[in-house]
């Protein structure tokens, strides 16, 4: 398509198959940002002494006993997964109206 219209394939994807996409790219970013923060399984092998992510510290509060702590490390994921949800529906909202106007049979 790009080339019968004589423009490189990027311009082609950033005004036709990204506004396109959007939505889908826009949930699929928000999935795994909500799977990274409470992915514990295959972390468990990767964080070093350094560095200890907070699902593996509230493993880690859990078994010595500190249920107060867990808890409230395990609240702060939500929470946090919450904002972050909020601000992606507010990012939606926004991009749709500006990018998907072409969507909404009520102009």
């Amino acid at each position: 398509m790009s080339a019968s219209l004589k423009v490189s394939q990027f311009v082609t994807l950033w005004r036709v198959t990204l506004p396109v996409c959007l939505p889908a790219v826009l949930e699929i970013a928000r999935y795994l940002f909500i799977n990274a923060m409470t992915t514990v399984s295959a972390l468990v092998f990767l964080y070093s002494p350094e560095t200890l992510p907070a699902s593996v510290s509230i493993l880690n509060l859990d078994e010595a006993g500190e249920l107060g702590p867990a808890a409230a490390m395990a609240t702060l994921i939500v929470l946090t997964c919450a904002l972050v949800s909020l601000l992606y529906s507010l990012l939606t909202h926004f991009l749709f109206r500006r990018q998907q106007a072409w969507r909404n049979p009520n102009r």
